[in-house]
């Protein structure tokens, strides 16, 4: 036989012996592995099958010898506790571990930071962050810490911190923060601006934009800070500038800039520039404020011809409710049909969403800069065109 075609014969049967020599091999070790575990654990296994955690804790707690395999599993339990809500018994776990004396660095470091999380679940944002600063102080580029501690300047409205870290984690990752940051500097502004610092507020909203060129929420604070001072101009132009920075955040701002054109006597401007940017724009509150103005200004029957358009080409249920309600005063609805489906519609649409987030699915019917869901800044928008059991 050609010793060429031998060898290739011979390929999958060693192939073949060392899967069944590695097996082998691995259910040994996890054989060894398991009879290593001191007796102690198992009991205390069996108090956390049989819903006595307070009794295995103890137990836990007592066992004199840790390896690496059994500092692990009290990780995980720790873990698995304050995922269960039991925060108290989370932290006593890792409070033990930590007080040992002949952990590795690394295990160290992995129960300090679960021991942060732990904190962090209580409440006890100080702890947390002093746990968070002694393992940055160890490892710079603790990409898991740094994390934490930003979220925990977060809740604290530790602003100045929560960007100092936001810039170590993106020096770490490679990625600028840019977009979080300048809602961070937006936060300080709004602070400002609640306590009528109008010069800080402004110093703020360019550092926001100097971060965040696009930032529709610096611009929207803008706006309104100079419609407060009555440079309806100035508002204007802020206003309009989310048309291209962020125009998913226009429908945010129709009514104040409804408010800025009627302060100038120019009621007819807005008009023009709705009609001008539901061109390009397609919401649903576009055309709906555009109807409404329409209404105002020109009355019912060219509002109502403007609507119906825009609904034949974009079904919106809420379109389609605004007409029913202009439709209601005109025509006579001798058996009550419209009226029926009227209030049908008041009452389908009255607790729906009108913002989600684009990257968990939240809603709701406020809008957040931040999602209470994921915690991902900018994420949530408003709701715009019409999908079946989705939007409005």
């Amino acid at each position: 036989m050609d010793p060429s075609l031998l060898w290739l014969l011979l390929l999958p049967v060693a192939a073949a012996s060392g899967w069944f020599a590695a097996r082998r091999e691995y259910r040994n070790r996890a054989r060894q592995s398991a009879a290593n575990l001191p007796q102690d654990y198992y009991k205390g296994l069996n108090f956390i099958l049989n819903e006595q955690p307070d009794k295995a804790i103890d137990v836990f707690m007592k066992l004199s010898d840790l390896d690496d395999s059994t500092v692990e599993i009290h990780l995980a339990l720790g873990s698995l506790f304050r995922r269960r809500g039991e925060v108290d018994r989370a932290i006593r776990l890792h409070q033990n571990l930590i007080n040992r004396p002949n952990l590795s660095t690394e295990l160290y470091s992995q129960a300090l930071q679960e021991l942060a999380l732990d904190y962090t679940s209580a409440g006890l944002l100080d702890r947390a962050e002093n746990l968070c600063l002694e393992l940055v102080d160890v490892d710079s580029r603790n990409l898991a810490a740094l994390k934490l501690l930003r979220d925990i300047y977060q809740q604290e409205k530790e602003w100045f911190r929560a960007i100092d870290v936001a810039r170590k984690i993106g020096a770490c990752l490679g990625e600028p923060q840019s977009l979080m940051i300048a809602h961070y500097y937006c936060e300080m502004a709004e602070q400002a601006w609640r306590k009528d610092d109008r010069v800080q507020a402004q110093r703020m909203l360019d550092k926001a934009l100097q971060e965040d060129p696009r930032c529709g929420r610096a611009f929207m604070i803008r706006g309104r800070i100079e419609q407060r001072q009555c440079n309806y101009d100035a508002a204007i132009s802020a206003y309009q500038k989310i048309e291209s920075k962020a125009p998913e955040y226009m429908s945010e701002i129709l009514q104040e800039l409804k408010a800025c054109y009627q302060a100038i006597g120019q009621k007819e401007k807005m008009v023009t520039y709705l009609k001008r940017i539901i061109r390009h724009h397609h919401g649903v509150e576009l055309v709906l404020t555009a109807a409404r103005m329409l209404r105002e200004y020109e009355g019912e029957d060219v509002a109502l011809a403007f609507l119906g358009q825009e609904v034949t080409e974009r079904p919106s249920l809420r379109g389609v409710q605004y007409m029913l309600e202009l439709d209601l005063g005109k025509v006579h609805d001798e058996k009550g049909y419209l009226s029926v489906i009227k209030a049908s519609l008041d009452k389908l649409l009255a607790n729906k969403p009108v913002y989600r987030c684009n990257n968990c699915g939240f809603t709701g019917v406020e809008m957040h800069w931040c999602c209470p869901s994921c915690k991902k800044w900018s994420s949530i928008k408003p709701i715009h065109e019409f999908q079946w059991g989705a939007s409005i």
